[in-house]
């Protein structure tokens, strides 16, 4: 990369807010993964869409990609000289994000070994595309990156791995300002070793008693083997990673203090309706347990609850959910019984002591519409 380019670059990563992520997207140049013949860097900055891509020279000349031609990488350096000294400069402590994840990474380390080895990445955290938008939008027909571009209303040329890149950027962000995902991430490391795969189906039977010398009927052929080995001697560790990444989801979730409260509903004089609750009066007697069910919150600081009400009230979603992110307000994933501990101020709110769960001890304020017997 010229210098001046580095340094457009580097001061545009620079812009970006923090906690946003680098997408990634890569062209291979036949059907191994170690083919990568194209690489793509696309992030938000400044409220814009940025992104730069570069060649890197197979170690095969055999393209059967129409995305990339020869003549295209001639002249290229190897994809290992290429993510030292271009890529991996540039994603130092950065949160990453692309579509299969797994698939392009697993590309990127294959790729890089044909050259040099072993590829060490530190172990940062990755946003998957296909992962948020099939978690999140309940009404995708399906999770391919067509799909999901065409439900963001975000144009994409699916040749192009910049293009690639920079829509997987955009909807990133898209699911940023719609759902709570920009505190979440997996681990790469988890990725690598299958977090994100669907669970494997079971192994057919097969005839054990078939003679040892026929290969025809004691072995599928080719890549199936490969498939049938993997999902027999694999298939506890994935059960094993996935019951990992669904307990450190649970901890992420609710050290977020988020769970998928419309907090635009909060006026000065209103709350959340939570259709399980049955309301108690507005007044509670002190030294008393009461109940706050899933999604209610409690602010911690009585300062802060005139400029959450206003926030509320103005449908400041950004500034709502910087006094969530911060620690301000803690917004529960699961009932918890609350101590009353004083009278009811004039904004609705009433003093309270958290009883148990993971803020036990913490002391803050609720307001009366929430707190049910």
């Amino acid at each position: 990369m010229h210098d001046d380019l580095t340094k457009d670059v580097l001061e545009s990563l620079a812009q970006r807010k923090p906690g946003t992520s680098i997408a990634i997207a890569a062209d291979l140049a036949n059907d191994n993964l170690n083919s990568i013949c194209r690489i793509a860097l696309a992030w938000i900055s400044s409220g814009n869409v940025h992104g730069v891509s570069y060649y890197a020279k197979p170690p095969s000349a055999e393209f059967t990609s129409r995305k990339v031609m020869p003549q295209q990488v001639a002249g290229s350096p190897a994809f290992a000289d290429l993510w030292d000294t271009e890529i991996a400069p540039l994603l130092k402590g950065e949160v990453l994000s692309a579509y299969r994840s797994e698939v392009l990474f697993l590309s990127i380390k294959a790729s890089y070994e044909a050259s040099r080895t072993p590829f060490n990445i530190n172990d940062t955290y990755v946003r998957d595309l296909k992962f948020l938008a099939g978690t999140y939008i309940s009404e995708l027909g399906n999770d391919s990156f067509v799909t999901v571009m065409h439900y963001m209303k975000i144009p994409v040329d699916l040749d192009s791995a910049l293009s690639r890149a920079m829509a997987c950027a955009c909807g990133i962000d898209w699911l940023e300002g719609q759902y709570p995902v920009s505190s979440y991430g997996i681990p790469l490391s988890a990725i690598m070793a299958g977090a994100l795969q669907p669970a494997p189906a079971p192994p057919a039977l097969e005839d054990t008693d078939s003679d040892e010398g026929d290969d025809e009927t004691t072995e599928p052929a080719g890549k199936y083997a490969r498939i049938l080995h993997y999902t027999n001697t694999l298939f506890i560790p994935f059960l094993i990673v996935c019951m990992v990444l669904t307990i450190y989801y649970m901890h992420r979730y609710t050290e977020s203090h988020q769970d998928a409260v419309d907090f635009s509903k909060y006026s000065a004089t209103e709350v959340p309706y939570q259709e399980d609750a049955h309301h108690s009066p507005a007044v509670f007697e002190a030294d008393k347990t009461y109940i706050m069910v899933r999604g209610t919150y409690v602010i911690l600081d009585t300062k802060d609850i005139p400029p959450f009400l206003q926030a509320a009230q103005d449908q400041n979603m950004y500034k709502i959910r910087m006094m969530v992110r911060s620690g301000k307000i803690i917004v529960f994933a699961t009932p918890v019984r609350i101590k009353v501990t004083g009278e009811t101020d004039e904004h609705g709110f009433v003093p309270v002591t958290i009883q148990e769960g993971d803020y036990a001890g913490k002391e803050g304020y609720a307001s009366t519409k929430m707190i049910t017997t």
